[in-house]
């Protein structure tokens, strides 16, 4: 064998070596950290109606969706087009009265019963003699568990013989209570008596 032979051999053994030492330094790292997969979810359907009730049996709310997507992992839920039904806790079992649906064109829940609604949000009294009968906004908050309602977008709020619109809100469905707190501006209107004839 030449020597030219013999220097070619060495350079490609320690090419190859310094290949197989840096393709097994990649390997090692890929190894050490975890894939998480959060692109695919870990069940989805589509129009569901789901129905929670607390440790009595009463019926608390109900969350209608025409699409359901969960993730284990990121423990989230996202629903498309949502419509929650909240009904009055103080009712008999047998008849519960509904008092609250709200909708969105999306909501995300998470783990700690916190329901993010996004786009279009639209929350309409069901009982005819509460004072404040919609709220609209684009984006906002629901505590499942308390039923607390908040939002930091605008706000509008409809009642009887009223409109408010105002840059943040803070309320309770379950109190029936709504707080515009930011550049609010009101609109009464007074409806006309007819005098008797």
């Amino acid at each position: 064998m030449s020597k030219i032979q013999s220097w070619l051999i060495a350079i490609l053994g320690l090419i190859a070596l310094a290949l197989i030492g840096w393709n097994l330094s990649n390997v090692n790292d890929d190894s050490s950290s975890s894939i998480v997969d959060d692109v695919y979810p870990t069940y989805q359907t589509q129009e569901a109606v789901t129905f929670v009730h607390d440790p009595e049996g009463k019926l608390v709310y109900k969350l209608v969706a025409d699409d359901i997507k969960n993730f284990a992992d990121t423990k989230l839920t996202w629903f498309t087009k949502p419509v929650l039904t909240t009904y009055d806790s103080n009712s008999p079992t047998d008849s519960r009265k509904t008092t609250w649906t709200v909708s969105a064109d999306k909501a995300k829940l998470t783990n700690d019963k916190m329901l993010y609604l996004y786009g279009n949000v639209l929350v309409n009294s069901l009982n005819d003699a509460s004072q404040l009968q919609k709220i609209t906004t684009d984006n906002a908050t629901v505590n499942l568990t308390t039923q607390d309602v908040a939002s930091d977008d605008q706000v509008t709020l409809t009642g009887v013989g009223l409109k408010s619109v105002g840059m943040k809100m803070r309320g309770n469905l379950r109190n029936k209570t709504a707080e515009l707190i930011e550049k609010v501006t009101t609109r009464y209107e007074i409806p006309h008596e007819q005098p008797n004839p």
